[in-house]
C-alpha cells in the first residue's frame, strides 16, 4: 500500500530505500500547520488558566462533581478558538501577488477554471 509515487534511493549497504512524496495537497498542509500550532497555544493557555487559578477557576473544578466534563470543555473550546483564529491570521496575512492560486503546479490532472 503506497501513499504516493516513489524514488528509487539506494541506502549505506546498496539495498535500495522507497521513499514515498506526500500527495496532501499544498493548502491542507498550510491550514493543517496552522491549526495544530493554534491548537498547541490554546491547550498552554487553558493549562495556565488553571495552574494560576485565574478567577477562581481551579476552585471550581475541585469543588465539582464532575470536573472531567469541565476541563474537557474548556481544553476542546480554547483549542476550538485559537485554532480557527490561527488558521485565519494566516489566510489573511500571505502574500497577494495578483490571481492567488494555491493549486499544486505540478498536478497535470487538474484543469481548473483559473488555468
Amino acid at each position: 500500500m503506497q501513499n504516493g509515487p516513489s524514488t528509487e534511493r539506494t541506502t549505506a549497504g546498496g539495498r535500495p530505500a522507497r521513499v514515498y512524496v506526500s500527495r496532501m495537497p499544498h493548502l491542507i498542509r498550510f491550514l493543517g500547520l496552522h491549526m495544530g500550532i493554534g491548537v498547541a497555544i490554546g491547550v498552554i493557555i487553558a493549562s495556565v488558566m488553571i495552574m494560576s487559578d485565574l478567577a477562581g477557576l481551579k476552585g471550581l473544578l475541585i469543588e465539582t462533581r464532575e470536573p472531567f466534563v469541565a476541563i474537557l470543555l474548556l481544553y476542546a473550546f480554547n483549542a476550538l478558538t485559537f485554532g480557527s483564529v490561527a488558521m485565519g491570521v494566516a489566510v489573511m496575512t500571505m502574500p497577494y501577488d495578483g490571481l492567488c492560486d494555491m493549486r499544486d503546479p505540478n498536478d497535470d490532472k487538474d484543469a481548473g477554471p483559473l488555468r
